[in-house]
């Protein structure tokens, strides 16, 4: 990694000397260093380096739920089209043959022959497209997040009736997850780095159980929730929005675990994903990965980086 440029940004200096900036603009990015005097794995570090977020290390692995979450959104969008009348069923003659087509209103109000570019251009329109939905889940996933903080810091819990009607849902599974599990929030939005292995990162909920409680672990539409027993220690929370729980997910848990310790963080007892869903429900998923699982695919973005170094160095 690259030597970095400090900005006006104030260092967040971490338990064990670790020193962190995030800056947002004019790109989003890490700098991490070790305090001179720090006594660790690492000897002092007085420069500051760049470091890749866990999430863009996390890019390199496929995800093969992608193209099907993809497609998935380009039928719904289509469904959504036909059912506002903006696409219509037609019978054609063609070569002496009738066929069945979607039309589309052309400019001078008659119904011609849908193309790629015609539904693509209503699907804009109407804000269905795979870019306006990442950005309605980006939405939602802030509003929920700002959620989660606001009771970590001042013990507010999340009112549903305040969110808009797409996130009260996800709100309302957040609030159930709160109340079942009778968490002591000890930090949220905390920044790790690890200088030995040039990372960083942010995870959102640091806490505290105190007692045991049933918390659901998982659901199924035939069988209902399905509940584990939440034991008393200290957890490593990432709350998600997403469509379920995946490996990256876990790895990405066991990634801030890693540098967590290395910031002279207590080691948790256990990492967990707070899993939220538009239908009001969650579910706790706790990590089934390693730190070494996050060490081999980091390997692995370092080996591109530097392939990407020498491909633009053949001249």
């Amino acid at each position: 990694m690259g030597e970095g440029t400090v900005g006006s940004s104030e260092p967040t200096i971490t338990p064990s000397g670790v020193e962190i900036i995030f800056e947002a603009e004019p790109k989003r990015r890490y700098l991490v260093r070790n305090n001179p005097d720090y006594d660790g794995p690492v000897t002092g570090r007085a420069e500051w380096i760049e470091a890749p977020s866990v999430t863009t290390v996390l890019k390199v692995l496929d995800k093969p739920a992608l193209p099907w979450w993809g497609q998935g959104v380009g039928i719904e969008g289509t469904i959504k089209l036909f059912n506002l009348g903006l696409l219509k069923g037609a019978i054609i003659q063609e070569a002496g043959r009738a066929q069945q087509v979607l039309t589309v209103e052309g400019d001078m109000g008659e119904w011609v022959a849908a193309g790629k570019a015609q539904v693509e251009e209503l699907l804009k329109k109407t804000k269905t497209t795979v870019n306006h939905v990442k950005q309605d889940a980006g939405d939602r996933g802030k509003s929920v997040h700002d959620a989660l903080e606001a009771w970590a810091t001042m013990g507010t819990l999340p009112d549903p009736r305040i969110y808009p009607p797409t996130e009260q849902g996800y709100v309302i599974g957040l609030l159930a997850f709160l109340e079942d599990a009778a968490l002591t929030p000890l930090d949220t939005e905390v920044l790790v780095a690890s200088c030995e292995h040039a990372y960083a990162g942010r995870y959102d909920l640091r806490a505290r159980v105190t007692e045991e409680r049933p918390v659901v672990k998982h659901r199924t539409p035939v069988r209902g929730p399905q509940y584990a027993t939440l034991k008393p220690g200290l957890g490593l929370f990432d709350l998600k929005t997403s469509k379920d729980v995946y490996e990256t997910h876990c790895v990405q848990l066991e990634a801030y675990e890693l540098a967590s310790i290395e910031c002279g963080y207590e080691p948790t007892d256990f990492r967990g994903v707070i899993h939220v869903s538009a239908d009001g429900n969650y579910k706790l998923v706790r990590s089934w990965a390693v730190p070494e699982d996050f060490l081999a695919v980091l390997n692995v973005y370092n080996a591109f980086e530097k392939m990407a170094e020498r491909k633009k160095g053949r001249g």
